[in-house]
């Protein structure tokens, strides 16, 4: 069996790895914040909500770097798509938790 190597100069982007990276961090807040939430029967603290809050930013943040990091040349772009999705995910579930009426 004949192995074969592929050179090229394309390179993982950092802002893709950051991209992806903040978006797990946004879900898990966000999946923290809900699980409590429910847990404590809606009786939480404010620094829930600031949290939640904060991760929000940093979906925000996160979903501009995937797309920034989608749009360098000779890189490779599959951590900049998994930040987008990841980042697009936290930024749905917390537009679903301001819709939600009190």
């Amino acid at each position: 069996m004949r192995r074969s190597y592929m050179f090229t100069n394309r390179r993982h982007p950092y802002i893709g790895i950051m991209s992806a990276i903040l978006g797990a961090i946004a879900l898990v807040s966000l999946g923290y914040g809900i699980v409590s939430s429910y847990l404590l029967s809606g009786d939480v603290p404010m620094g829930f909500g600031a949290g939640c809050a904060l991760a929000t930013l940093y979906a925000l943040v996160g979903w501009f770097m995937g797309v920034m990091a989608v749009r360098l040349p000779d890189s490779f772009h599959i951590s900049g798509i998994i930040g987008i999705v990841l980042n697009s995910v936290s930024l749905i579930i917390s537009a679903f938790l301001l819709w939600i009426p009190v």
